[in-house]
């Protein structure tokens, strides 16, 4: 905690603090930081709040390596504030930034969750026939800039025989940036036998990535930018925060 904030500063930045960790599986560190001064604190007027944390857990297993939050000149329900559930009293704009490591979330799809929302797809071959799949061993890198490429060995439970997939792709935002699409993909023709299960582990990898998982809260996201770099993402966002826990 910063030693330019006062007393009820650092209460109020404490109890939101609490608060947010009760939204997250887990965190390596978090830090709030509620600025204003005794007399407008008082009436619940803040004139800036910075949130920022590293290692931490949203849905899906998948990690963040970092995530900051910042807003200005925000209202609190203090009397909701002192049972420790920080509500504002009208939706505050924020800016937000997100970074994500590939190794992380390569880690995300092969947790128990992920695996649990992999296995036992149906999938309906091209010889009309469907078979229920379980995919494992998944990779995901970034390799250059604008870039991601994804693998697995997919099983095929009715046939006990597995298959090696594997595609690249160039994610991007769309939906005025609601939503992540996965544009100009390639897939392996060396591995590529069975193009339907490449698809699935393609709608597979846009689900990981699905840009709800960073809402944290009573918030809604939007973002402005996505930048792929060698082994990271990068993502700026406009948030509307009607709470923080």
């Amino acid at each position: 905690m910063s030693q330019e904030l006062g007393i009820g500063e650092q209460a109020i930045s404490k109890a939101a603090e609490a608060a947010i960790k009760t939204q997250m599986d887990e965190a390596e560190t978090l830090n709030v930081e509620i600025h204003t001064d005794p007399i407008k604190l008082a009436q619940g007027q803040v004139d800036n709040v910075v949130v920022e944390g590293t290692g931490l857990l949203v849905k899906d297993d998948l990690r963040t390596e970092e995530i900051k939050l910042e807003a200005s000149s925000v209202d609190i329900d203090m009397m909701k504030a002192a049972l420790g559930h920080i509500e504002l009293e009208q939706p505050a704009e924020a800016e937000a930034r997100i970074v994500l490591n590939a190794e992380d979330i390569q880690k995300a799809f092969n947790s128990g969750y992920v695996k649990q929302k992999l296995r036992g797809q149906k999938i309906e071959l091209s010889s009309g026939e469907t078979v229920t799949t379980d995919a494992s061993n998944v990779q995901f890198q970034i390799p250059e800039a604008g870039k991601i490429s994804v693998e697995a060995d997919v099983m095929l439970m009715e046939k006990v025989e597995t298959h090696h997939v594997a595609f690249s792709a160039r994610p991007k935002l769309v939906e005025n940036g609601h939503a992540l699409a996965l544009e100009d993909i390639q897939y392996d023709d060396a591995t590529n036998d069975k193009p339907e299960l490449t698809r699935s582990l393609i709608e597979s990898t846009k689900d990981l990535l699905d840009l709800r998982n960073f809402e944290i809260g009573d918030m809604a996201l939007q973002f402005d930018q996505l930048d792929v770099q060698p082994g990271k993402l990068i993502i700026k966002a406009q948030a509307t925060v009607e709470s923080l826990g």
